[in-house]
C-alpha cells in the first residue's frame, strides 16, 4: 500500500522550490497556486500539506534525487527491498544515468546484479535486481554499442533471466516479462548456427517411445470434456520425435530468410524472437517443415537418431494422436502436470499476461514425455483433418478408424484441420490435453502457431 507516499508538507514545498529558483523575486504562494491551480501537478490534502496526483511524475522527481543523492548500490538495496514501490524510480533513476554518465548507470546495473551476491542478500532480492537489471538494459542502452566489459555485465544478467524463466521463479507475468527481456538481449537457448533451434543434443526434439495411451475424455472424470473428445480410449502409437517447444519467431525468420519463402502475413516475423510465431497458415507451417527437412542434415551437431530415422524420416506435423500423447504422457491426465488447472502452470486468460510469452516460461506445466508451452500460449496445428465447414466432426474418435483418410496431407483446402493446446486469451478449460478445435488450413490468426515433429517415412 503506497496511500500517502505522495505527501508534501507546504513548508517543505516552498523551501525546495526556492532551492531551484534561487531566485529572491519568485513568490513562493503564487507558484504553489500555479502548480495547483493551473498545471494540477500539486492537490491540497488537509492543512498545509499537498499531493502529487501523479504517481509518475513524483516517481521521476524521486529518481531526480536518487541520481544526485545517493550511490547505486544504495538504489539497487531499495529497489531489491520494496520493488513494488522502487521499481518505477530505479528504472527511471537508470535512464537518467545514462545521460552523459553511462558509468553511472552500469554501475546502478552492477548493483542490481551483481557478480558476487553480499552475504545478506536473499533469494527474492536477487531474483528482482535481475529482473529489474534486465528491464533497465532493454529500455535505456544500445546493446550493440558497449564495450566488452560491459557487456559482460549484460550477459550476467541474460543469465541471470534464464534462470528466472528456466526455473520458474517469480509471478506468471513478470516471468513473461523476464521472458521478453530474455528475447531482447539474446536467449541463449537457442543456436544461431542451426537456425535457432534450441541448443541440445537433438536440437529441440524429445522422443517418444512406440506404446498405448490414452486418447480423448471421460465424461465422469472430466465434466467439461466436449462431445468430439469422446469416447475415451486407448490408441498405439509407433516410436517418433516432437519439439519441446513451438516454433519460434526467429525459427520461422530462418526459414523465412533462407528459402525466400513469402508468408501470407508478414505479421508473422513480427514478434519477439523467442515467443511463439504465429499469423502462420497450416500451409506455412506445412511449408517450414519441409524446408527444415531438407536442412537438418546439413547442420552441425546432427541429432543422434537411431539408424532408422537416419534412413529414412522427415519433418512433419504431429498427428492430434501424437501431439496428445506427448502432451499428456500414457494416464490420460486432463492438463499436462495433472488433473487440476495452475495459473502459474500456463499461459491462458486468467494468467493476465495478455499475449504470448517466450517459449519454456511455465516449466512447472511441464509434460511427461518434456514438452512446455504444450498447455496454452497458442494454438498447435496438426496433421490430422477435422473434415468440412460443419461444427460436426467428420473425424470421430476411435482415432485409428479412418486413420490414412485421417491423416491425408493433400486433401483439399475445404477441409479444415484440427488443432490442439488452447492459447492465452482464452480460458483454462480450452487448455486441456484432450481438446480439438477446428480451422480452415488457411486461417491466420494472432494465436495460432505449430510445432514440428521427427517422423519415419
Amino acid at each position: 500500500n503506497l496511500t500517502g507516499t505522495a505527501d508534501i508538507s507546504q513548508s517543505r514545498l516552498v523551501e525546495g522550490l526556492m532551492q531551484l529558483t534561487q531566485n529572491p523575486d519568485v513568490k513562493p504562494a503564487r507558484l504553489i497556486e500555479y502548480l495547483s491551480n493551473r498545471a494540477g501537478l500539486l492537490l491540497p490534502r488537509g492543512v498545509g500539506v499537498f499531493t502529487f496526483p501523479h504517481r509518475t511524475f513524483q516517481e521521476y522527481l524521486a529518481a531526480c534525487y536518487l541520481t544526485r543523492h545517493m550511490e547505486p548500490e544504495e538504489i539497487a538495496a531499495l529497489a531489491c527491498a520494496d520493488v513494488d514501490r522502487w521499481r518505477e524510480v530505479t528504472l527511471l533513476a537508470a535512464a537518467r544515468a545514462t545521460e552523459g554518465m553511462s558509468t553511472g548507470f552500469w554501475a546502478i546495473v552492477d548493483n542490481l546484479c551483481p557478480e558476487a551476491l553480499p552475504p545478506d542478500c536473499s533469494e527474492d532480492a536477487r531474483l528482482w535486481g535481475t529482473h529489474l537489471a534486465g528491464q533497465a538494459l532493454v529500455e535505456s542502452i544500445n546493446l550493440d554499442r558497449v564495450s566488452e566489459r560491459n557487456r559482460q555485465k549484460a550477459n550476467r544478467v541474460r543469465d541471470g533471466l534464464l534462470t528466472i524463466v528456466q526455473q520458474g521463479k517469480l509471478p506468471p507475468r513478470e516471468r513473461a516479462l523476464a521472458g521478453n527481456h530474455l528475447g531482447l538481449l539474446g536467449d541463449p537457448r537457442f543456436r544461431s548456427d542451426a537456425f535457432y533451434l534450441p541448443d541440445e543434443p537433438l536440437l529441440g526434439f524429445v522422443h517418444i517411445p512406440a506404446g498405448r495411451f490414452i486418447m480423448g475424455s471421460d465424461k465422469k472424470k472430466d465434466p467439461q470434456a466436449y462431445d468430439d473428445e469422446q469416447p475415451q480410449h486407448e490408441v498405439e502409437l509407433g516410436a517418433y520425435y516432437i519439439a519441446r517447444y513451438p516454433v519460434t519467431v526467429a525459427q520461422f525468420k530462418s526459414f523465412v530468410e533462407a528459402s525466400k519463402y513469402k508468408p501470407g502475413d508478414p505479421a508473422s516475423l513480427r514478434g519477439l524472437l523467442n515467443h511463439p510465431v504465429v499469423n502462420v497458415t497450416w500451409y506455412d507451417a506445412l511449408a517450414y517443415c519441409d524446408w527444415l527437412t531438407t536442412q537438418l542434415p546439413k547442420l552441425p551437431k546432427l541429432p543422434n537418431l537411431p539408424a532408422e530415422l537416419h534412413r529414412s524420416w522427415r519433418v512433419t506435423l504431429p498427428s492430434e494422436a501424437e501431439w496428445e500423447r506427448a502432451a499428456r504422457g500414457t494416464d490420460g491426465r486432463i492438463y499436462p502436470w495433472g488433473n487440476e488447472f495452475d495459473p502459474n502452470k500456463a499461459n491462458v486468460d486468467v494468467t493476465g499476461i495478455g499475449g504470448t510469452s517466450a517459449v519454456g516460461c511455465f516449466p512447472a506445466g511441464v509434460s511427461p514425455e518434456g514438452l512446455l508451452d504444450a498447455s496454452g500460449n497458442v494454438w498447435e496445428w496438426t496433421r490430422s483433418l477435422w473434415g468440412k465447414d460443419s461444427s460436426e466432426p467428420e473425424f470421430t474418435y476411435p482415432y485409428s478408424d479412418r486413420l490414412q483418410e485421417r491423416e491425408n496431407l493433400k486433401a483439399g483446402r475445404e477441409i479444415r484441420r484440427v488443432l490442439r493446446g488452447g492459447s492465452w486469451h482464452l480460458e483454462s478449460w480450452l487448455a486441456r490435453c484432450a481438446v480439438r478445435l477446428r480451422g480452415d488450413p488457411g486461417l491466420r490468426y494472432f494465436s495460432i502457431g505449430f510445432r514440428v515433429s521427427l517422423s519415419p517415412l
